[in-house]
């Protein structure tokens, strides 16, 4: 069927205005020609409201359309773009456009296809907040996780530190209770035969090395069960007044006995000071610091003891020349049954110096040392003085 020119114009604007994305016609003045009903119902217009405005009251960028005009004839012009449209109330719109252009009459006209993205826009970002608070939330586990695998390190790195620290006090318990024990059985077995020949001299003898071998057994088994109650947090320091150069001159007394062959002890003291603190404890401490001085130093070794107090606190240093430690090793001396590597020949239980350590925390004290291989090792021991006020904060 063949339409007549008023038929077909008012079949090309059913056409024009059924179209589902607005179209706008403009000149180079940006003056609006032409534009659909989708186009008005974009921007919130009327259909007769739009008719020779200026085009660029349709978009927030104003130099948008004047750009286009001025580069339409560049092929690198982007032709397609995402943009902000400005409704009637003013409202800002997102919109898509495509722009061409239309020679008539030997005039150039511009033309924009223009859809309403508001819709896509609004998925978009709902889409994005989706994937920002999946990327939170995925962050989240992640470091919590992360957390769980850090645990789990931590509990089976601690979790070897035992097993290693399990093998390594049965292979020293088991070493330092053979000594004492075989001496116990032999001295035992030549009591019995010195018995048959009635020899009191020799009996006692070995009843007094039977003695001195329980006793020692008695020691490390108290210092197993310091050590433990060390890590259970349960020493409670037991503070009195005492003059403190006559308790430390009690305790080098006892361990003179105790010295090698040729050895020396000396004891360097000007002070007569009474002090307040926790005499058992001082006591262990020194004793233990003495007694690795005595073992580890040669026969004619050399220890020196020195006290000194100041305003606030007591010191104790103790010097000897003996066997060192090692460089490599000296940040593990106060581990747990450690024990370095020029000392494997040497009796010991790798425990004196924690328990060393334990104690001198338990009183919020420190100690430090310095040495050198083959040369010699210097404790320094720190003590807080303490009045009566402190000592109920110290003792919890």
């Amino acid at each position: 069927m063949m339409l007549d020119d008023q038929h077909k114009k008012e079949f090309y604007e059913v056409c024009f205005n059924s179209m589902p994305i607005g179209i706008l016609v403009f000149d180079k003045t940006q003056k609006i020609i032409l534009f659909n009903k989708v186009l008005a119902e974009i921007f919130g217009y009327n259909s007769d409201e739009l008719h020779n405005k200026n085009a660029e009251i349709l978009l927030k960028d104003k130099y948008l359309l004047e750009n286009y005009i001025q580069n339409s004839h560049n092929i690198n012009f982007k032709n397609n773009l995402e943009c902000v449209g400005i409704s009637k109330n003013g409202n800002e719109v997102p919109v898509e456009m495509s722009f061409g252009k239309i020679e008539y009459d030997n005039i150039i006209y511009y033309k924009a296809l223009i859809s309403d993205i508001s819709i896509r826009k609004e998925k978009e970002l709902r889409i994005n907040n989706l994937n920002f608070e999946l990327e939170q939330e995925v962050a989240l586990r992640n470091k919590e996780l992360e957390k769980v695998i850090e645990q789990l390190k931590k509990t089976i790195d601690k979790e070897k530190e035992l097993n290693q620290l399990k093998t390594r006090f049965i292979s020293l318990a088991s070493h330092e209770f053979k000594t004492p024990l075989s001496a116990i059985l032999t001295s035992t077995e030549l009591i019995v035969k010195y018995a048959d020949l009635d020899n009191k001299i020799k009996r006692e003898e070995h009843l007094t090395k039977v003695k001195t071998m329980i006793n020692y057994l008695n020691g490390m088994l108290d210092d197993f069960l310091t050590l433990e109650n060390i890590e259970a947090g349960n020493i409670k320091p037991n503070f009195s007044q005492f003059k403190f150069n006559k308790v430390v001159k009690d305790i080098i007394k006892q361990i003179k006995p105790f010295l090698k062959v040729k050895q020396t002890l000396n004891f360097e003291n000007n002070i007569d000071e009474t002090i307040y603190q926790d005499p058992k404890i001082l006591k262990i401490l020194l004793t233990n610091l003495l007694y690795n001085a005595i073992k580890y130093s040669d026969e004619d070794g050399k220890i020196n003891v020195k006290i000194s107090t100041d305003k606030n606190n007591i010191y104790l240093n103790i010097k000897d020349n003996g066997i060192g430690i090692p460089e490599n090793e000296q940040n593990l001396i106060f581990n747990r049954f450690f024990r370095a590597k020029n000392a494997v020949y040497y009796p010991g239980t790798g425990i004196g110096l924690n328990i060393v350590k334990g104690y001198i925390t338990s009183l919020k004290g420190s100690i430090s040392f310095k040495s050198t291989e083959n040369k010699g090792t210097v404790f320094k021991v720190q003590l807080p003085k303490i009045n009566c006020n402190e000592q109920k904060s110290i003792s919890n």
